[in-house]
This record gives structure tokens, C-alpha cells and sequence, in this order.
């Protein structure tokens, strides 16, 4: 219901003007409605008809009703056939009636509101007999059409050219209409609109390119945008730079736009290699199983006879639960049946996982990772170079247990190691482990002053259940596997403390208990055998008993640490002072000689030789009591050197902080026990930061005793013999840095995103164009002291590499970036790559070459960089498996 209504303010004054001149003004106002009469009749507009703002500009001037500066008037008529919800309606120019043919003009931002539709357009017209509207947009000075439609209803938005609607029926008109669905675009030359939500569509578009003349797109002869948001299509064929390409087209279509999952067929890659011949690979069928399930099942084959089949599955429950499970199967054939260098394998492969979410058990957690197979997958199915050099493979299962309030916790796991090299397989099954928090049993429930040094006397446990085998893979699901497997149990049991002496010394005594127990063990008894000469010779044979054994060793521990602190001031110059910070500590450690036939844990299989002492439990998994007497004094220094500097760009702070060595290191120990031999190699590690991007590490060991001619330690220093502390055994250096436009200033506008060149082709990174340039450096350098028993000379053994990576956009659509990693041993380049990514705007061009090595290949592309449009492309490969 609409009605008009108009308020005018009058004060005393104008009211003693207007009672003077009544009679005048009365006058007037029918002169007035006489003019507009005639005015209507010959600028009346019939609302079958669309109008061009540039017509409605030329007419005669607005009259003097006219509302101006973002009018609203909300109003009704009463009327059988007015609807029954309000409308507001507003614009920024000017507003114009029409009182005969009861028509509102809106000029500039113009605006329509109900409750289910918004209309903003430069110019609308609104015919009140009918409730019609009509709305398009004005040519600017350079001939383009602005403020253009923008209708939504019922949170569907389009724009269009021009657009007629009828407010009571629901049903309009739509002249170049562009609507987004789904991931693209629909376009529509003309477009009718019903009350039931469907949409007509004559001469349509779809596409993925956002240009308002797109790129590419599939051509509608004729379309139907259900109400359920599908459409469905008549006749309709691929247009690339505006060329029809009718023989890329169907007699009919239909385009979903699911907003839940959906089945359907999955588009295949297609290409070629030496080995295997042309190929399909991954064609197949998703299947939307529900909300919480859905599998992939895809199909790979090859003209040589090779094929095979990939099953894949999410799964994913909120707050419960979520996971995958990756099943692949291939049956590979090289070559002809009928020659010598035919060969066949078959290979499978299984990956998953299984994760709990925290909130669906906070004291208890389940996971599963699953990657494990045959050896030969890799080499012969691996999609990049990564996949391919990596040949240890893990899987886990675990699960974790802890109560409230309780001090105790418990977990399980099982765990495999594959090594795809050597085909050697190390299951753990299962490892469980039950731990307790340190308790303080001498602490005082309610503390009163400084706690006493027995208080502060902790007790902890630690227990640890395992089964484990190292077998090949072959023969993990024999007998052999179960002889195989070592068992055992494992608990220990510290004690500590800790306290202050002299203010300054950190003081931590500890006792620790260690105890094991094992199903079987092990007897070693001399035996003559007979050799190939028919003589006898001795052998030892080694018996596996049975029988559960209860082994256990301890030790004392009483270190000492402190900490130095020196300063270095200076009076001129940038630099102000350095800081230098040591970190000493000293331990006292003895351990008994669990040897002695007090222990009952070792024996001679050869009483007349001291070297064939050997104990029980050389095989256990925990391992066995250590023999020897120890009583050791471990040596540690620790060093922490910085810098404070003038800041220059920082007035609040004048001084800054540079760390020269963030920490280096020497560790050794003395054995006051051993008759020989006391001292242990020196150890020195250290790392620093350079201009916080270079970070650089180094380590070193010596040995200060010499060797004899059969490279054996002897006790003579090496001062004694060559006058150096001593002898320099293996030394690293490694160096690593990353620059890029960022550090430097640049700005980050663009995100990176990932395209179908990176999806079809794993082995290359995300096209990165927000960072113009990126530099990544790393270098290691390794040492090793060899000692050649035929020269009787210590032998270098230097190893170093050096690998470069980087990227430069040269514009904002090209990106070059470039790998290499050279080994100066060698002299040889040992991985390298090259990638240039040219941005196309809806189409992008990729091309990577690696030119040496095994991975020695190339991979050209241009293609749509929508998944919708995935098998549109041009490609052009040579694969690296064709270099196996």
C-alpha cells in the first residue's frame, strides 16, 4: 500500500504573506494542474518500453516537487491490488513523479528496498500502477556505461545492462546479465526471470575468466538455471579468444553448482613415456559418500600393457575424528614379451592416518600414521624428485592415557621403519610405557621460609615394555620373523636433589637405578669345526636360553655448574662493549664394574683368553650391565660472546645488542678409574647468527692420543709425540641464509596461490608472484681424518657442497626461479631445475626443465588455471622414469 504524503513548515510571517496573496495563489495552483496535465500527456512513458537514461536527461526540467540530496519516501495507496510490504526507495540526484501515469524517476545512486530484493542502478523507474521497475546505466563522457544493475534476491546478486521487474508477479527481464556461480561465471544476453526462481537464458556463457568479455568460455545456445541451482543447457560448444570451436561441444549440458559434496566423473592426464608407452592416468569416480566419508577411486594405464589403481578415502567427524586412508596397486611391464629385457614387477603401497581431536577425550589421545609398501614402488611410481630420493619410510600407531589427579601416565605405541634401499623392515610392536611425575616425598604440605635442602629430594619412575624385529621385508610374515624378535623390560628409578653452595654454585647429586628383565639370554661356547682343508678349527657357538632374568646396574652422579660474567667497555667508537658470558660445569660420576663375578652377568667362553668376555645379555633390547669401573670427571665450558653497538635507528634505545657467538662449546671427561686411556675425545660445537639471515654452525672432534700401524688407540699423548694437544679427527661447517625482497622492504600485496600447473606437477612450488626475489644459500663443508694403514699416513677426507635456489619476478606475471646443488668433491652438478610461470590471467603457462641426473626432464603447459576446467591444456612432457 503506497500513498504520498508532503509536509510544509510555515512561520507567522509567511502566513500573514500567504492570507494577503489567497487569492492568487489559488489561481496558480490550477494553472499548475492544468500544465501538468497537459505535461504528462506529452512526456508520459510506457513502462512496456526500455528507456535510455540518456533520453530521460534531454527532457524538460524537473518540476518543483522534485526531492533532492538522498530523498526516501516511504508511502502507500489503498488499493485491491497494492501489495503488502513496504518499499524504500532512494537516489543522490534527483527525483522526479509523474502524477498522471504514476510513475517515480530515481536519477544518480538510485536504490530499491524490500525484504527480499536490493536494486542500486544510476537510473530507475518505478511504475506504481503495476509495480514495475526498470533500471539501467548512464554513458560517461568516454562512452562507458556506468552504474550499471545490481540486483539480489534472496542473497542471489547479478549485474546486468538493463533490467525490467515486476515487484507482485516476481518475473523480469534481463538484458546482459553477470551472475557468479559456483567458481565462474554466467553470462546471459537476455534473461527471463519467474516466480519459481528459474532463469532462462538465450545466448549464454559460462567461465571462469571475472573479465566483463571474458577470455574463454563454453557457449549456451540456450540455458535454464533451475531452482535448484543447476543448469541445464542446450546445444553448447568452447569459444577461446572469441574463436568458436564447435567440434569441442555437446548437443546438450549440464553444469552443477553443489554446495555439498558430490559424485562424479573424474578427467584424466594423458601423455607419454619411453618405457611405458602413451597413458590415462587417474581417471575415475568420486564418490560423495556423505558428509562425514568420501572416496576416490582412479585408474592408471598404459599402451605397454602396464596399469594401475588408486583408492582413496577422508573421512572427518567435528570434534570426534578425522583421517585418510591411500591404497595404490601397480602391475609395471618394460618392454616386448618375446626379448631378453622384458621385465615385470608389482608394487603396492598403503598410507593413512587416523587423528582424534582434543576435545573429543581431553585425557586420552589415538592416532594412527600408516606409510609402508613394496620396495620397488617408489623407483618406478614416484610423482617428484623428493618422493623418489626418499627411501625411509615410518609408520606409527599410538595411543596416550593420563587421568586426572593422577600421577601416573600411560602410553602404547607400535611402530615400523621401511628402508626402500636396503629392503630391511624394523617393526616395534608394541611399546608401552608407564611413567610417574617426580614426587617430593620429604616436601611439607604447608611451606613456611626458604625450603630445606631434603625437601627439595625428588623420586621418579619410568618403565618401558617393547618387542621389536629387524628383518627383510620379504620374510616379515614368516616364522623366521617371530625367532627373530627381541623382548625385554625396562625400568628405572632416579633420585636427586638440588642446592646452592657459596651463593653461586648450582649443585645437583643424583642417584639413578636402572633394572631390566628379559625372557632369554645367551651362553657362548668354544667348539672344533672342520674347515675346507678337513682340519679342525675353533669356532664359538652361541646358545639362545630360556628363562626370565632380572639384570640391573646403577650409578652416582654429583655435577656442579656455575656461571662467569665479563665486561668490556670502550670509551670511543661505535662499538660501547662486549659481553662475555661462561658457563663451567664439573661432574663427579662412578659407576661399579658390573664384569666381576660378583654381578654374575658376564663370563669367559675361553677362560685362557681375557678378550672372550662376553655377558648373557649381549642381545637384549635394553642392553646389558656395562663392564669396567667408572669413576669419571666430566669437563664442560660453555661460552656466550655479544656486542652492544650504537643504534642509529632507534632514538629511544641508543645501544643494540649483537650476538657474536650465540654459543660455543667444549666438552670432555677423565676416567679416574681406567688404567689407561683416561682422557675422552674433546667435543667443540658452536652456532651464531650473521645479520639475522646467515646462520652458521661448527663442530669439531680430537683426539689426544695417537694411533699405532693397525689404526689402533694407544695410551701416548699426542703432545708427547707430535707436540700438539691434539689430533684433529672430523670437523663441520655449515652455512645457510635466505634474502628476498622483503628484508629489503618490499611489499607483500599478493597472496600465494597454488595453480593446476603445481597440482599436475607436485615436484614444482606454489607460483609465488607477492615476493619480486628470493635468494636461498646453503653450504656444508665436512672433515675427516683417515688413517691408511698402508702409508701409515692420516689421509683428509673432504666433502663439501654448496646448493643455490631463487626466483625473480621480472613483471608481475613472470616468474623464473632456478635450483642447483653442486658437489665440489665430484665436480658435478647434483640436482638442478629450472621453472619459468607466465600468469595468463584465467590461463597460465608453465615450463620446468631439470637438465642433468637421473630426474633429467622437461614439462611445458598451458592450461586454465580453474580446477572446473582441469583437461583443458596443452602439454608437452619427457618424463625422468624414462631415464631408469
Amino acid at each position: 500500500m503506497i500513498f504520498y504524503k508532503i509536509n510544509i513548515i510555515i512561520d507567522k510571517q509567511q502566513y500573514l504573506f500567504i492570507k494577503k496573496y489567497l487569492i492568487l495563489f489559488a489561481f496558480l495552483f490550477f494553472y499548475c494542474v492544468l500544465s501538468a496535465q497537459n505535461v504528462s500527456k506529452k512526456d508520459s512513458i510506457n513502462a512496456s518500453e526500455i528507456i535510455s537514461l540518456d533520453n530521460l536527461m534531454h527532457q524538460d526540467s524537473v518540476p518543483s516537487d522534485s526531492i533532492q540530496n538522498d530523498s526516501i519516501i516511504n508511502a502507500g495507496i489503498l488499493s485491491k491490488d497494492a501489495i503488502d510490504r513496504e518499499i524504500e526507495y532512494s537516489c543522490k540526484d534527483s527525483m522526479m513523479f509523474s502524477m498522471t501515469n504514476k510513475e517515480i524517476y530515481l536519477y544518480g545512486n538510485a536504490e530499491i528496498k524490500t525484504e527480499e530484493i536490493n536494486l542500486n542502478s544510476e537510473f530507475i523507474k518505478i511504475d506504481t500502477k503495476d509495480y514495475s521497475l526498470f533500471a539501467s546505466g548512464r554513458k560517461d563522457s568516454t562512452g562507458r556505461i556506468i552504474g550499471k544493475p545490481e540486483f539480489s534476491d534472496d542473497g542471489e546478486k547479478f549485474n546486468a545492462t538493463s533490467l525490467m521487474y515486476n515487484l507482485k508477479t516476481k518475473k523480469g527481464i534481463v538484458k546482459e546479465v553477470i551472475t557468479k556461480y559456483d567458481d565462474g561465471f554466467l553470462h546471459g544476453e537476455r534473461t527471463k526471470m519467474h516466480p519459481n526462481k528459474e532463469i532462462h537464458i538465450s545466448s549464454g556463457k559460462y567461465t571462469t575468466c571475472d573479465l566483463e568479455h571474458p577470455h574463454f568460455y563454453i557457449e549456451l545456445t540456450k540455458a535454464k538455471v533451475l531452482a535448484s541451482k543447476k543448469v541445464v543447457s542446450g546445444p553448447m560448444y568452447f569459444v577461446i579468444a572469441d574463436i568458436p570451436l564447435k567440434f569441442i561441444g555437446l548437443p546438450f549440458g549440464y553444469i552443477p553448482n553443489q554446495q555439498k559434496n558430490a559424485s562424479g566423473i573424474l578427467i584424466p592426464q594423458y601423455g607419454e613415456e619411453e618405457r611405458r608407452g602413451f597413458f590415462l592416468r587417474g581417471i575415475g569416480y568420486f564418490f560423495a559418500i556423505n558428509d562425514y566419508l568420501n572416496t576416490t577411486l582412479t585408474f592408471d594405464a598404459y599402451t605397454q600393457g602396464s596399469w594401475g589403481t588408486n583408492v582413496r578415502s577422508n573421512f572427518k567427524k567435528r570434534y570426534k575424528y578425522s583421517g585418510n586412508i591411500d591404497i595404490k596397486y601397480n602391475i609395471n611391464k618394460y618392454g616386448e614379451k618375446i626379448l631378453p629385457s622384458y621385465s615385470e614387477d608389482r608394487t603396492f603401497w598403503v598410507a593413512g592416518s587416523y587423528t582424534q581431536d582434543p576435545k573429543a577425550n581431553p585425557n586420552s589421545n589415538f592416532s594412527v600414521s600408516l606409510n609402508f609398501g613394496s620396495s620397488e614402488h617408489n623407483q618406478n611410481n614416484a610423482v617428484n624428485i623428493d618422493e623418489y630420493t626418499n627411501n625411509t619410510k615410518s609408520s606409527s600407531i599410538s595411543y596416550r592415557r593420563s587421568r586426572p589427579g593422577s600421577i601416573f601416565n600411560l602410553s602404547a605405541n607400535a611402530n615400523a621403519t621401511q628402508n626402500t634401499s636396503t629392503k630391511m623392515v624394523n617393526l616395534s610392536l608394541p611399546t608401552i610405557s608407564l611413567n610417574m611425575k617426580r614426587l617430593f616425598p620429604f616436601k611439607q604440605k604447608i611451606s613456611s621460609g626458604k625450603a630445606k635442602w631434603y625437601e627439595k629430594i625428588s623420586v621418579g619412575f619410568n618403565s618401558s615394555l617393547r618387542n621389536t624385529v629387524n628383518i627383510r621385508d620379504s620374510l616379515l610374515f614368516t616364522e623366521e620373523a617371530l625367532y627373530k624378535m627381541r623382548n625385554g623390560f625396562k625400568y628405572s628409578i632416579p633420585v636427586g636433589t638440588s642446592f646452592k653452595i657459596l651463593e653461586y654454585v648450582n649443585v645437583s647429586p643424583s642417584i639413578n637405578y636402572n633394572g631390566r628383565a628379559y625372557l632369554n639370554y645367551i651362553e657362548k661356547r668354544t667348539i672344533q669345526m672342520p674347515n675346507a682343508q678337513d682340519s679342525l678349527v675353533e669356532d664359538v657357538l652361541v646358545d639362545t636360553l630360556q628363562g626370565m632374568r632380572y639384570p640391573f646396574d646403577f650409578s652416582f652422579s654429583f655435577p656442579l655448574s656455575t656461571k662467569l660474567f665479563g665486561t668490556f667497555n670502550f670509551k670511543k667508537g661505535k662499538i660501547k662493549a662486549i659481553r662475555h658470558v661462561l658457563s663451567p660445569s664439573i661432574s663427579f660420576n662412578y659407576r661399579p664394574d658390573f664384569s666381576t663375578d660378583f654381578w654374575g652377568y658376564y663370563d669367559y667362553y675361553n677362560p685362557e683368553e681375557p678378550s672372550s668376555l662376553y655377558s648373557y645379555y649381549d642381545t637384549g633390547i635394553y642392553g646389558k650391565p656395562p663392564s669396567g669401573r667408572s669413576g669419571s670427571i666430566g669437563l664442560s665450558l660453555g661460552n656466550n660472546i655479544e656486542m652492544k653497538v650504537k643504534n642509529k635507528n632507534d632514538t629511544a634505545q641508543d645501544t643494540k645488542k649483537i650476538k657474536i657467538f650465540e654459543s660455543i662449546g667444549i666438552n670432555s671427561s677423565y676416567n679416574l678409574a681406567a688404567d689407561s686411556l683416561n682422557w675422552s675425545n674433546f667435543s667443540v660445537r658452536g652456532n651464531t647468527k650473521l645479520l639475522k639471515k646467515i646462520t652458521v654452525n661448527i663442530g669439531a672432534i680430537f683426539d689426544p692420543y695417537i694411533r699405532d700401524s693397525t689404526n689402533k688407540k694407544i695410551n701416548t699423548y699426542e703432545w708427547n709425540k707430535n707436540r700438539r694437544l691434539a689430533r684433529l679427527d672430523n670437523a663441520s661447517l655449515s652455512i645457510s641464509g635466505s634474502f628476498d625482497s622483503k628484508s629489503f622492504g618490499g611489499d607483500d600485496e599478493k597472496e600465494k596461490t597454488p595453480t593446476n600447473y603445481c597440482y599436475a606437477n607436485p615436484e614444482i612450488p606454489y607460483a609465488d608472484f607477492s615476493v619480486p626475489w628470493g635468494v636461498k644459500i646453503g653450504y656444508n663443508l665436512n672433515i675427516k681424518n683417515n688413517f691408511d694403514t698402508q702409508t701409515q699416513k692420516y689421509v683428509k677426507d673432504l666433502t663439501q657442497t654448496i646448493s643455490i635456489s631463487g626466483n625473480i619476478n621480472l613483471t608481475n606475471n613472470w616468474l623464473f626461479s632456478a635450483r642447483a646443488d653442486y658437489d665440489f668433491k665430484t665436480q658435478k652438478i647434483a640436482h638442478s631445475s629450472l621453472t619459468i610461470h607466465r600468469n595468463l590471467h584465467c590461463w597460465e603457462m608453465g615450463l620446468t626443465v631439470i637438465p642433468f641426473g637421473i630426474m633429467k626432464s622437461y614439462n611445458f603447459r598451458i592450461n586454465i588455471k580453474s580446477s572446473i576446467f582441469q583437461g583443458i591444456e596443452y602439454k608437452k612432457a619427457k618424463f625422468w622414469r624414462d631415464n631408469l
